[in-house]
């Protein structure tokens, strides 16, 4: 009998918090104390970038990098980080269990990215490039 391989999960990685907000064209706005909440309940990566409260966008390219980096390092395939308007994405395939590939995305985004996105989209600051 051959071996079967195992289903590959494909996704499209938005990275951002509120992509259907965003996409009304309507971006939220926090407070300061709920900048400070998402701040001082996040990961020490997420802590240390929102800890003026503000996301450069250095730092949201940075959140980025380092989250497509641990999903290659979780064995991901992932492509290269695109552009669209004020938001950075790229896309990633996972061969093996669908469980296995949500968990280790949202281990990835929980780290590095969840709330500096939605700090960096609600800002409504353009990216240079």
């Amino acid at each position: 009998m051959g071996r079967q391989n195992p289903p590959r999960n494909a996704a499209r990685v938005v990275l951002l918090g509120c992509a259907v907000v965003v996409s009304t064209g309507c971006a939220p706005s926090f407070s300061e104390v709920e900048k400070r909440d998402m701040r001082d309940t996040k990961s020490d990566y997420q802590r240390a970038v929102l800890d003026d409260l503000v996301v450069s966008e250095a730092e949201y390219r940075n959140a980025v990098d380092a989250t497509r980096d641990c999903l290659q390092d979780k064995g991901f395939g992932v492509g290269g980080v695109e552009q669209d308007g004020n938001q950075l994405g790229f896309s990633s395939s996972y061969d093996g269990p669908h469980a296995a590939s949500e968990g280790a995305m949202q281990a990835c985004h929980d780290e590095y990215l969840n709330q500096v996105a939605a700090v960096w989209v609600s800002q409504r600051i353009s990216l240079t490039s």
